[in-house]
């Protein structure tokens, strides 16, 4: 089943999520491991966890190993992940 780009329509579907942990367990049980964590740091004293929605397994794998390398990487890296940003708090933006 390939996954497919979480819509603005969906977006605005989602539940209110009561932290960082209730996010991920929704996003985990909807996506399993497509839904993986990038990274994480502070943004204005507040944690925040960057997560990709995986949307192209391959691509993705290929574009990171391009950049590792510094490398030009092919235009379907771009198309191959979602890139969902959430906060300690449930607070969650979506890349579209």
């Amino acid at each position: 089943m390939t996954t497919k780009k979480i819509t603005k329509e969906e977006e605005m579907k989602l539940p209110v999520f009561n932290s960082h942990l209730d996010a991920v367990n929704h996003f985990k049980k909807k996506f399993g491991e497509d839904f993986v964590l990038k990274s994480q740091g502070e943004k204005n004293g507040e944690k925040i966890y960057i997560y990709v929605l995986l949307l192209d397994r391959e691509a993705f794998k290929t574009g990171q190993e391009k950049l590792a390398r510094f490398e030009m990487v092919p235009p379907e890296f771009t198309n191959s992940f979602q890139s969902i940003e959430i906060k300690e708090n449930g607070d969650f933006r979506i890349a579209h």
